[in-house]
């Protein structure tokens, strides 16, 4: 059983459904018509960190709430979300599609803010007004000068592809995408290619690393 929580003003009322359930990671439950999700992280001080970063976490990824400690002293981030996760079996090709961009986009505006997650799948957002948020708070870091822009784009690239979200032949276009979002997005795959010593188009090569990838999906 849970052995604390520790809540934001006006979500007291989780105390007791939270004292009910095992803390598990991704488990989910509805109070008062709202949900949310549990997300294990690997401590107090990052939960507190998501806590308190909330107010601008909200634009970017489901809201932090609070966070719960479990009698093996694992701690979860409590996350009120709003929104679907996909289930793309049934999608037409251009509707996948539209969801794809929608989760670069995402990359790149948190690039765009000084922001990294180590790249996104299909799996790590929620879709909301044809937007996507990170399910994971946590996930967000600032990035630092050794983090890879590219190579967060490159992961995020390969899962769509990887997932069957998006087709191979798609990634050029969803490279483009990201490259065009802001400069900071152009610049970090620009900046990549020019160390390797690689000339040519940026969105196309970006798709290039992705699609080689594949293969070790």
């Amino acid at each position: 059983m849970n052995e604390y929580a520790v809540l934001l003003e006006g979500f007291d009322h989780l105390s007791y459904p939270l004292g009910e359930c095992e803390a598990k990671d991704k488990h989910s439950f509805s109070e008062r018509k709202e949900k949310f999700v549990l997300h294990r992280v690997e401590s107090k001080t990052i939960a507190r960190m998501a806590i308190g970063a909330c107010d601008w976490l909200s634009e970017h990824s489901c809201m932090p709430v609070g966070f719960v400690g479990d009698e093996k002293g694992e701690t979860f981030v409590v996350c009120k979300t709003e929104g679907h996760c996909l289930d793309f079996g049934s999608m037409a090709d251009e509707e996948k599609l539209e969801f794809s961009a929608a989760i670069v986009r995402r990359l790149a505006s948190l690039h765009s803010q000084g922001f990294g997650c180590g790249g996104l799948s299909p799996e790590a957002v929620v879709f909301s007004a044809n937007e996507a948020r990170i399910s994971n708070p946590a996930r967000i870091f600032a990035l630092t000068e050794s983090d890879s822009l590219f190579y967060e784009a490159v992961a995020t690239l390969r899962a769509l592809g990887g997932s069957g979200l998006a087709k191979r032949k798609d990634l050029a276009r969803l490279a483009s995408v990201y490259v065009s979002a802001s400069p900071v997005c152009r610049h970090g795959v620009v900046s990549h290619l020019s160390k390797k010593g690689q000339k040519g188009s940026a969105a196309l090569l970006l798709s290039e690393h992705a699609s080689r990838l594949l293969a070790y999906f």
